[in-house]
């Protein structure tokens, strides 16, 4: 049973309470949602009555049935209701038979899920129960590799210490496990199950929230005598619904979040709906079409008013049972509204919705955006702007696991003011072999052996000799004295032994990671960060090795000795922090460890740091070069400060202030830190990262790179992928405060114009807080803009996730640009959805970038073929596609309109009702669907696997290089709007208007009062009738043939068959379809000489009026890179013919080096060409 859920107040916490003897009141179960979950929209009853309002809520439909009731009308129309009703029956019927298999299969995912069994534990007896059947404060008995039913909170676990380890792939792409944990009390507890049934316990949990990541709680637990203690509860005792239990035998947990409560299911939010800017346009100009739609039909009745009130009564014949001319020229207003309702193409949205699902189709099979290494293809996971991937103009790219491949090594360490990994190998040997046990489970296996997928090359012998005890410099002397504030606790590190001890210590300790087991029990260290599973991994290969950790408890295996640290407290890493700490008991001396960003703990150290300015010298170096740095300081804590801190922690409010406020809490102990070393970690670019982004400045599409590291990094990261190139004028915004930015961006300014002036190109640098002060003042945001929209490239290093997508909205709103964000982390999430077209990467960082974004990608590197290729291709067809269907329907109301002046403005139907209804349906809409398909203005095929014949190879290697020159040089195509314009339009629908026009006073002009029939009858409405449609049929399809630029079967058959053909086998049937206006026509017409001139000669003079047009357009109004490219397609075509010619005659390796050279000669020239006209 479905139970609503009763509205919970704002910063109330849900009561909830725990009892296995007890069921449910009616009361208990209405307030709060049950477990039963349902995603899908409709059922057998409300299928129809809903999925007919969602149809409705866009304006064609209503447009399109508001016609089909007019057209119900006898008084008000002359064409059968059928030919407007079966229409939009049809577009509404495929879009409700996709929806309703879309909610089919939630249908069926829904009962799947709400099946499902799990144990429930009521009155001391494990029983099965389904997940639907989970109420609030039920206790849930969760097995290894099961799924949790609802959001739990762990009160016990088969690991002593009460932890265990999920897995939340399902929920955010995350395949590392995470470690939580029971609190001691409750793990206590649970050894005497009766006791939960005589005391129950309670929970007071925040109303539920979308963060994954966030719960504020407390349970409180009996103690005897009816009291009960309050324990503060955090996310690392959150169990969510949909995770996996791994590691972990079993958990028991108490429901505290149900059905549509979940954080599973307050993430899944309706499917973003975007619409492109073509689709913006168009919708623009269906209103403008109807605006004109209803003048011509008022201008039409006008002229049977005036035709009513002088010839009306005279005309006998008309036989008019109540002669009433203003009223009969009302009716023929709206007859004519129906008649010229065809302006308006009914089909035009469900064409574009089975085309961009085609289109989406080939993205995602498309071999070579494939990458083998992650075993991915494309992804489309929003198809209705297809096209504005070929309108990019601002991409604005994460730089950690999207430039890089996120896969880090550890390169060098400094340690006190000594540089250590100066001598890098190729080895992989590491100093200490990492021996892990099992510590976290029950099962012990001495055996077990890390197992690591990280590159580590570290090398430096002074450092190996020390940590096995023999290296002189060891006993070199530092005396560095950490203690406490009152002075009671003290850490003496007297040598440089001592301090590398400690130091790697630290790397081992102040982590989140944990190990993980395959199959075969081999081990390897999984982490929330590449970086942190680094150098946690360093520190293991150098004899500091982490071998497992509880709760409240970590154990290494420190140069071969086995030790144990009590842990206190962990604060885990997150993109605003940018730290990440630990307080351990370590004999019973309180330490805080931490590591974080060079600028964050530069902040925080004691004055008079004895190695500061060394190690920030190192660090200027490293960034120079691209690596990735963190600095490590530890502290002392007395124990009266840390119960301090303990005491302040345990009483944080429960409320929405409880985050800020634990910040602001380990922000004040996270300070007065000493200095222990600092660590760099190389993160190597993904392949082909400085070819694609060099290609994508070629075609105009400014590359901005978001990145948290500093300046220097961030800009030598630049240069290595070639967003800096070595012309490259750079400047740099860096400055302390509001005043200096407004100078600073003066003198940036002044370098810019003389950029512009001297034609030179140009890059900004800008840091984090300076951008910050762009992005809060109006005056600093516009003199900003005005200067990057121009520039080739911009770097914003040290920001934050808000940041990014603040620059997004930056250029987004103000410059009205399509954008691109790509990123593969969570941290570029708000990035990603901000910008108009979202890409996330399959990425070390989770599937949160994946699951937010419009595409997703296997590599950087795809994005080249995404936008340069497919998204070219995509917007010519989807543009050109738009513009035919106005044009297809321009030319067949045409002849409605001027059969009016035939027919006295009487409404009368120049076309039979069944022709009306079949002509968008049936016999103009496959070969436009086909070419918006399979179309490309250059066809682009990259060789995945080169000819085995040398020879052959060559000239497809040399084929690759200049399809791969010319993509970036069209791709302003889609980015200046060249075809799906105003005037664009306006041309096509004259097009339209003049075929029209020709057609019909052609045909007119043959048949007009001759004999064309062997009864001796000149030519009546019926057979004139359908020579036009005739002729507009074979125009329609002449006029997309001459358009369509690559040629596959299917366009064939679609062109061939399923149009001219069907339209054949029609006209047959309708020869012998009795009480129809084309009953015995058809025989009769192709039996006659004025039907077979009326189609060749319109077809010879449109055709070749096209064609002159055609050339017109080129030799004026093409742009002249456009038309060497084509001259380069065609010497291509010509070429590879002539090769597979000459094979066939000679093999001879002397005669194809003379092929090749002749090839290279060809091609240089053309090159040279193309430049030229590029400059």
């Amino acid at each position: 049973m479905f139970w609503s859920k009763r509205p919970e107040t704002f910063n109330t916490p849900r009561q909830i309470v725990g009892n296995f003897k007890c069921e449910r009141t009616l009361q208990e179960l209405e307030e709060f949602p049950s477990n039963f979950i349902k995603t899908s929209r409709y059922n057998v009853v409300t299928f129809l009555p809903k999925s007919l309002l969602l149809q409705f809520t866009r304006y064609a439909n209503i447009y399109f049935l508001c016609i089909a009731i007019i057209q119900c009308i006898p008084v008000l129309s002359t064409l059968n209701p059928f030919s407007a009703i079966a229409p939009l029956v049809f577009v509404l019927g495929l879009s409700m038979a996709r929806e309703g298999w879309e909610d089919y299969g939630r249908h069926v995912s829904d009962n799947e899920v709400n099946s499902t069994e799990c144990i429930i534990l009521k009155t001391r007896v494990p029983t099965i129960s389904t997940w639907a059947e989970l109420s609030v404060g039920d206790y849930v008995l969760v097995k290894k590799d099961e799924s949790f039913p609802a959001d739990l909170i762990v009160l016990s676990s088969s690991i002593q210490s009460g932890a265990c380890y999920i897995e939340t792939s399902s929920l955010d792409g995350e395949k590392n496990l995470k470690p939580k944990s029971a609190i001691l009390e409750s793990q206590e507890l649970y050894k005497e199950i009766e006791t939960y049934c005589e005391d129950a316990i309670r929970v007071e949990a925040q109303v539920p929230t979308q963060n994954l990541y966030e719960l504020d709680a407390s349970l409180f637990l009996p103690i005897g005598n009816g009291q009960q203690k309050k324990f503060q509860l955090t996310a690392k005792q959150l169990l969510l619904r949909g995770a996996f239990l791994r590691n972990t035998e079993w958990i028991i947990g108490l429901v505290v979040y149900t059905g549509q409560d979940t954080k599973i299911m307050r993430n899944a939010d309706a499917s973003r709906v975007k619409s492109s800017e073509i689709e913006r346009i168009m919708n623009i100009l269906i209103l403008g079409i109807l605006v004109v739609q209803i003048t011509l039909s008022i201008i039409t009745a006008s002229f049977s008013s005036a035709w009513l009130h002088n010839y009306g009564g005279d005309s006998w014949y008309l036989e008019y049972t109540d002669f009433q001319p203003n009223l009969l020229s009302f009716y023929a207003f709206f007859s004519y509204i129906l008649l010229y309702n065809t302006m308006i193409p009914i089909s035009l949205i469900v064409s574009l919705e089975f085309v961009k699902v085609f289109q989406a189709y080939f993205i995602e099979q498309d071999e070579e955006m494939y990458v083998a290494q992650r075993n991915k293809f494309a992804k489309v996971q929003t198809t209705t702007i297809n096209e504005e991937l070929g309108q990019v103009e601002y991409i604005f790219s994460d730089k950690t696991g999207t430039l890089t491949c996120n896969q880090m090594e550890f390169k060098y360490c400094i340690i006190g003011n000594v540089l250590y990994g100066k001598e890098q190998s190729n080895t992989n040997n590491p100093v200490y072999n990492v021996d892990l046990k099992r510590q976290q489970t029950t099962k012990v296996h001495p055996e077990s052996e890390v197992f690591q997928h990280s590159v580590f090359n570290f090398q430096d012998a002074e450092l190996s000799a020390i940590l096995k005890g023999e290296g002189s410099t060891g006993d070199m002397p530092i005396n560095l004295n950490i203690a406490s504030q009152d002075g009671k606790q003290k850490v003496t590190l007297s040598k440089q032994r001592n301090l590398i001890e400690e130091y790697f210590f630290l790397l081992s300790s102040a982590h989140e990671c944990i190990i993980q087991y395959d199959k075969n029990q081999n081990a390897s260290y999984q982490g929330p960060s590449p970086d942190e599973i680094t150098l946690v991994d360093a520190a293991a290969r150098l004899g500091f090795q982490f071998t497992g950790a509880s709760a409240s408890e970590q154990n290494f295996k420190i140069l071969g000795k086995e030790k144990k640290v009590k842990l206190l407290k962990s604060f885990e890493f997150d993109s605003n922090r940018k730290r990440m700490s630990v307080i351990i008991n370590d004999n019973g001396v309180i330490k805080l460890y931490i590591k974080g960003a060079d600028n964050i703990i530069k902040d925080r150290l004691l004055p008079d740091q004895l190695f500061l300015n060394e190690i920030i010298n190192y660090l200027d170096d490293f960034s120079k070069i691209g690596l990735r740095c963190l600095l490590m300081a530890t502290r002392v804590l007395s124990h009266e400060e840390y119960q301090e801190f303990d005491h302040a922690y345990n009483n944080l409010p429960d409320n929405e202030t409880r985050a800020s406020e634990l910040e602001k809490l380990t922000s004040n102990l996270e300070r007065q830190l000493t200095l222990l070393g600092a660590s760099a970690v190389e993160d190597k670019l993904q392949p082909l990262v400085p070819e694609t982004i060099a290609d994508l400045l070629k075609a105009n599409i400014k590359v901005w790179m978001l990145t948290g590291d500093k300046l220097e990094t961030a800009e030598n990261i630049a240069k290595s992928c070639r967003l800096i190139q070595g012309d490259f004028t750079v400047m740099r915004l860096a400055v302390p405060s509001v005043e200096e930015c407004k100078k600073k961006l003066g003198d940036i300014q002044d370098t810019y114009d003389l950029c512009i002036k001297e034609n030179r190109k140009k890059s900004i640098v800008v840091e984090g807080s300076s951008l910050q002060f762009v992005i809060d003042n109006e005056d600093l945001a516009q003199a900003f803009v005005s200067m990057a929209k121009d520039c080739e490239s911009i770097v914003c290093c040290r920001v934050t996730p808000k940041q990014k997508a603040d620059v997004v909205r930056l250029i987004k709103d103000r410059l009205n640009k399509i954008t691109l964000a790509i990123g593969d982390g969570a941290n570029d999430v708000n990035m990603i959805q901000a910008a108009h077209i979202g890409v996330g990467l399959y990425g070390n960082e989770g599937m949160r970038a994946v699951q937010s974004s419009d595409f997703a990608l296997g590599e950087f590197r795809c994005l080249w073929r995404l936008l340069l290729v497919h998204g070219h291709w995509n917007y010519i067809r989807i543009a050109e596609m738009v513009l035919y269907f106005f044009y297809k329907n321009m030319i067949f109301t045409v002849p409605q309109f001027f059969f009016s002046y035939f027919c006295a403005f009487s409404g009368q139907s120049y076309f039979d009702d069944w022709y009306i209804t079949f002509y968008n349906l049936i016999f103009t809409a496959l070969p436009l669907i086909m070419r918006g398909t399979f179309d490309q203005d250059i066809n682009y095929r990259q060789y995945c696997q080169y000819d085995q014949k040398e020879e052959v190879a060559n000239v497809q290697r040399k084929q690759e290089q200049y399809l791969r020159l010319k993509f970036p040089s069209l791709y302003y195509v889609g980015q200046n709007k060249t075809i799906f314009t105003i005037p664009n339009y306006m041309l096509w629908a004259f097009n339209g208007l003049v075929h029209g026009m020709i057609i019909f006073f052609f045909v007119l002009w043959i048949t007009d009062y001759e004999i064309v029939q062997n009864t001796g009858e000149s030519s009546s409405l019926a057979p004139f009738s359908l020579t036009v449609y005739s002729c507009i049929i074979l125009i329609a399809d002449l006029k997309i043939a001459i358009h369509t630029k690559f040629w596959t079967w299917f366009n064939f058959i679609s062109i061939t068959f399923l149009s001219i053909l069907l339209y054949i086998i029609y006209v047959i049937i309708s020869n012998f379809w009795p009480g129809t206006m084309m009953e015995y026509t058809p025989f009769t017409m192709v039996g006659t000489p004025h039907f077979w001139l009326s189609i060749i000669l319109i077809g010879a003079i449109i055709g070749g009026l096209e064609a002159i047009q055609a050339e017109i357009i080129r030799e004026f109004f093409t742009d002249p890179a456009t038309e060497i490219l084509n001259k380069v397609k065609v010497f291509e075509h010509n070429l590879n013919k002539w090769v597979e010619n000459q094979e066939k005659i000679a093999r001879q390796d002397s005669f194809w080096a003379g092929i090749y050279k002749q090839k290279e000669a060809v091609d240089e020239q053309e090159l040279v060409r193309f430049s030229g006209s590029q400059q």
